[in-house]
């Protein structure tokens, strides 16, 4: 198998900048007509989450790779959800609105990344 040259970071990081808006809209988050004004603190809080995608979620794996091993690595939809809830604490005018809201935004940037890095 032929080796992809470049890093996957910047990938990583525009999936997360661009899914949670995204997913907020496509489950009415911002009402009838989104404007560019009310997904201006999701656009941050998915910046945010693609910074810790990138260097905080590697850490949590390995810290907690043992319940990862448990749950058949089920454990790392958990830290996701967790991610996206402490950036949203993080961020003035986003609030996750439910659980559903976030294990659907964890899926997307997880099903997004899989498919555009190349990952198995």
């Amino acid at each position: 198998m032929r080796k992809r040259h470049g890093s996957r970071w910047p990938i990583v990081f525009l999936t997360c900048m661009v899914s949670v808006p995204a997913v907020a809209a496509l489950m009415g988050y911002y009402g009838p007509t989104p404007t560019l004004d009310a997904a201006k603190p999701a656009l941050v809080a998915g910046g945010l989450l693609g910074l810790a995608h990138l260097f905080l979620r590697p850490v949590l794996r390995v810290v907690f790779a043992p319940l990862g091993c448990l749950t058949l690595g089920l454990f790392g939809m958990v830290i996701d959800v967790g991610l996206l809830y402490g950036s949203s604490l993080l961020v003035n005018g986003f609030e996750v609105p439910g659980l559903a809201y976030a294990v659907i935004t964890a899926l997307v940037i997880n099903g997004v990344c899989a498919i555009t890095t190349g990952r198995r």
